[in-house]
């Protein structure tokens, strides 16, 4: 009797460890046609059970995922995706999940009820990046069979153009406000000759830097008044944040501000040997790079403290002026704790001509653009893009929001442009 329930016993463990290799712990990302990630995509097993909703970076977790089982990717924007496990997904890399956008109908065009419309298009084929600077709008863009460097005029005339290497597909605004024109190996200054009046004639690219060499010119430097430059670096797997105020003239230094997100800090110091990679991945984003901007607009510096939840304003050699309260990007939850939207991105924008701070929040890739207010710290909905889904690059200018979006069914972007100044969501 005792030797029969040994070998039963045995039977069990067997039964049990046998179904512990069937099921495995299913990580993945779904991503779009241009390689960014998707969230809240539902995720459905056997078509039907909801298992998981994919986070901010487009990542989902299943843990009872056996080879064979049959999911189901399904999000408003994009074509369903199917995917049925296999053996090579037992070893616990996360899987790929592509999906594309449906084919849906865009607004018209024309200005109508204030919708947005297409400000440039031209023969342009796909329009890569775009800066905003005080005397126009900086643009790169494919043609059939080049690149070309445009100068616009924000009524969108063509001030200046030029054919440049198709190596070069960024722009990028310094804290003087210069633009650079960028490649994976260089970057360019874009300049111009001027006439005896003063008037800009031919634009031409200074002599290039190395990628290597602009970034460390560059890359440290966040913003800057007539009297002094602000410099930013991380600290501790990106959960501290310094600001240094220089003085290039005297070649002095001081600490600005120095912003620590604890709760995220004693997490990743708590984290065992085994804990660390998986709390380090994209499944816990929150641990990884705080974001806390600042700006320089008219010789005064704008921090958003997110981090601490408060804004700080300091005059043109750093000395603090004022203190806000900072709380839009939060919400509480029915338990009581207040935690960060999700719908928020971490991103700001400025409008520099009207000194107003914009972010925004995303729903299932719709995004609703917020104007900040900076005494109270709440931000206002302005203006819904649900006809837009997914758009990318929002800037805004002189009570203009520009973005980039398809024209169509070619894949070709152009850049959109609709008025912000009188609208206000009820």
């Amino acid at each position: 009797m005792k030797k029969t329930c040994i070998i039963l016993f045995l039977f069990i463990v067997a039964s049990i460890g046998l179904k512990a290799q069937n099921a495995v712990i299913l990580q993945g990302i779904c991503r779009n046609e241009k390689g960014k990630a998707i969230e809240n995509v539902s995720v459905y097993v056997r078509d039907s059970v909801l298992v998981a909703i994919t986070d901010e970076n487009g990542c989902f977790a299943y843990k009872q995922a056996k080879v064979g089982d049959r999911f189901r990717f399904a999000h408003m924007v994009y074509e369903p995706v199917y995917y049925t496990i296999n053996e090579n997904d037992l070893d616990g890399k996360p899987i790929n999940i592509g999906m594309k956008t449906k084919k849906h109908e865009l607004l018209e065009v024309e200005v109508t009820a204030n919708a947005p419309h297409i400000a440039f298009d031209n023969p342009v084929r796909s329009v890569l990046d775009y800066v905003i600077s005080d005397d126009g709008i900086y643009l790169v863009a494919y043609r059939m069979r080049n690149t070309a460097l445009l100068h616009l005029s924000f009524e969108m005339d063509t001030l200046h153009e030029m054919k440049i290497s198709s190596a070069y597909k960024n722009l990028y605004r310094d804290f003087y406000g210069f633009v650079h024109v960028i490649s994976n190996e260089d970057a360019c200054q874009i300049g111009f000759t001027e006439t005896t009046d003063g008037q800009k004639k031919d634009m031409f690219l200074y002599a290039p830097i190395s990628l290597e060499t602009f970034y460390k010119t560059y890359g440290t430097i966040v913003a800057a008044s007539d009297k002094v430059v602000i410099t930013g670096r991380y600290a501790f797997y990106g959960l501290e944040q310094y600001y240094y105020c220089v003085t290039p003239t005297a070649d002095t230094m001081y600490l600005l501000e120095h912003i620590v997100d604890e709760d995220a800090r004693d997490d990743l110091r708590r984290a065992g040997p085994n804990d660390y990679y998986f709390l380090t991945t994209n499944f816990f984003p929150h641990l990884l790079y705080i974001y806390n901007p600042i700006y320089s607009i008219d010789n005064h510096f704008y921090l958003f403290a997110y981090t601490d939840c408060e804004t700080i304003i300091y005059d043109e050699v750093g000395e603090e002026l004022e203190r806000y309260p900072l709380t839009f990007h939060q919400h509480k939850k029915w338990t009581g704790n207040t935690v960060v939207d999700k719908r928020w991105k971490k991103s700001m924008m400025v409008d520099r001509a009207r000194k107003e701070f914009y972010s925004f929040f995303v729903t299932d890739g719709m995004s609703t653009l917020m104007r900040i207010n900076l005494e109270t710290g709440t931000a206002t909905p302005i203006l819904d893009l649900s006809g837009y889904p997914f758009a990318e690059m929002l800037r805004v200018h002189n009570g203009v929001l520009y973005f980039l979006y398809p024209t169509g069914n070619n894949h070709r972007q152009a850049l959109y442009q609709v008025n912000i100044e009188k609208q206000e969501i009820l």
